[in-house]
């Protein structure tokens, strides 16, 4: 049996992108952060860190893309 192991920073990082993109879409009506705190009741505390960076970085990804689809005018 192979044990299977999670990479928390990689789902943060999912999660991040998906929460900010929909803050985006509904104009600020559901934040970031509520979508940090339930997802964070769900994961191991040695984890947690891990999580937290992963969902910073894909928000800034998801930042990113947009400032920059946005100055080349592409679709939103």
């Amino acid at each position: 049996m192979t044990a299977e192991t999670i990479d928390y920073y990689k789902v943060g990082y999912v999660d991040g992108y998906m929460a900010e993109q929909i803050e985006t879409l509904t104009l600020g009506t559901n934040r970031p952060d509520d979508v940090e705190k339930q997802r964070l009741l769900k994961v191991p505390e040695i984890s947690k860190d891990d999580y937290s960076l992963g969902f910073l970085d894909g928000q800034n990804e998801y930042q990113d893309d947009y400032s920059m689809n946005a100055a080349f005018g592409f679709d939103l």
